[in-house]
């Protein structure tokens, strides 16, 4: 557990409101529809985070209801282990997260924060060798959720692989998981992107005590071709939960940006 080890590491930061104004990520490409994410580079200063080193974000201000997160780095591999803590026995959100590449490919993910206390873990469990910059913000944007409402999503099953393969033309891949139409159930999932013949560039492995209060949505950047994505319910069958795989940003605007869906 985060809260029990090298807690003597750990330094914590307060977030509070931003400024009025906030800008809308904008890389190379189209995005595909209103973003739920904010350039919190450019208003937000990230945080370095050692090896196996632990740095909180005390949430401080009740009206905060979901922060950003971003974890790069310079070309390194990334692992970390992410919390959300509402009490000391309460995680109502969790998960870990590994990446090849943090420069090519970063963590790019909206954390709810619905309840007060709140306050945002991240450790990194790489070895030395492998810090990476950390960056934690409230946006002031709207659920992340909200942006692929009227987009189809596709029920996932407990115990159930569902594969969704993208054309070169996509650049990145929004992915959000939610069980609010399906009973307010917990989620507990594991999403890959692959590329090639099965090589794993980026994995995560995620638990929310309620995917109707915390859904959880990510951004995994996707350059190349053949880049495919894996979401798997690891649950049981009593808690499925609905999935949204969709384009966030493509260079172009025709029909091979459509993912193909796959899976048992």
């Amino acid at each position: 557990m985060i809260a029990a080890c090298l807690f003597q590491q750990s330094v914590g930061y307060l977030l509070t409101s931003p400024a009025a104004d906030h800008r809308v990520v904008s890389r190379s490409g189209t995005v595909s529809m209103a973003s739920p994410l904010a350039d919190i580079a450019a208003t937000s200063k990230a945080v370095r985070v050692e090896g196996d080193t632990l740095k909180t974000w005390d949430i401080g201000e009740q009206a905060i209801e979901r922060v950003q997160l971003d974890i790069t780095s310079d070309g390194r591999p990334c692992h970390a282990e992410v919390q959300l803590w509402h009490t000391p026995a309460y995680i109502p959100t969790k998960f870990s997260v590994y990446t090849e590449d943090g420069k090519l490919r970063p963590v790019t993910t909206v954390i709810e924060t619905p309840k007060h206390p709140k306050t945002v873990a991240v450790y990194n469990t790489g070895p030395g060798e492998f810090p990476f910059m950390a960056n934690v913000a409230n946006t002031g944007l709207e659920k992340a959720v909200k942006s692929v409402a009227g987009e189809p999503s596709t029920h996932v099953q407990g115990g159930q692989i569902t594969s969704y393969t993208f054309a070169p033309e996509v650049d990145s891949v929004q992915i959000c998981l939610s069980s609010a139409d399906i009973g307010e159930r917990n989620m507990k999932a594991k999403i890959e992107l692959t590329q090639g013949p099965n090589q794993v560039k980026q994995t995560v492995e995620m638990y929310c005590s309620s995917g109707y209060k915390n859904p959880f949505y990510i951004v995994m950047q996707t350059p190349g071709s053949v880049n495919t994505i894996r979401v798997i319910n690891q649950n049981n069958v009593e808690f499925p939960f609905d999935s949204w795989v969709l384009p966030y940003e493509s260079n172009s605007s025709e029909d091979a940006s459509k993912p193909v869906l796959g899976g048992m």
